[in-house]
């Protein structure tokens, strides 16, 4: 088997219960964004200069996620592995990739998101450089990466 592996900071496993299904069966899109969310809050709390920038007086940490596909597409796994990193940096945003990949049931494909992160000055809704502090704390939870999903 060939193929390349990513290494992730962020990862996260979940058992999936009957509040994660739909009428269906099948995971839920609640679910998933849970699920998706988790893994972005853990990667900021690595974070601290980021959290501390987005306290500052007129300032706002954002973040908005692309839309989720269909967690339908994960069919009815008995567990989740949520991976987290961040694969695209901006001047005044990042981009933090997930992946949810099931186990244990119908389906192996995963699913993958992205949530953009920025700082926005709270006046003008402007988002805000992130400057070197900020990029240097990125890329060392990326160096320190060690989950492969």
């Amino acid at each position: 088997m060939s193929g390349i592996m990513t290494k992730w900071a962020v990862l996260q496993e979940h058992q999936v219960g009957e509040r994660d299904l739909d009428a269906a069966g099948a995971v839920s899109d609640d679910a998933l964004a849970r699920w998706v969310d988790a893994a972005r809050e853990a990667y900021l709390d690595g974070c601290p200069t980021l959290l501390a920038a987005g306290r500052e007086p007129g300032v706002a940490l954002r973040h908005r996620t692309a839309a989720l596909p269909s967690a339908a597409l994960l069919g009815r796994p008995e567990d989740v592995v949520v991976t987290a990193s961040v694969k695209e940096f901006r001047p005044a945003s990042f981009t933090i990739a997930v992946r949810v990949r099931p186990g244990g049931g119908d389906r192996e494909m995963p699913l993958n998101a992205s949530c953009v992160i920025r700082l926005d000055d709270t006046a003008t809704g402007e988002a805000r450089e992130l400057g070197n502090e900020i990029r240097d704390e990125l890329i060392a939870l990326e160096q320190g990466a060690s989950y492969y999903n």
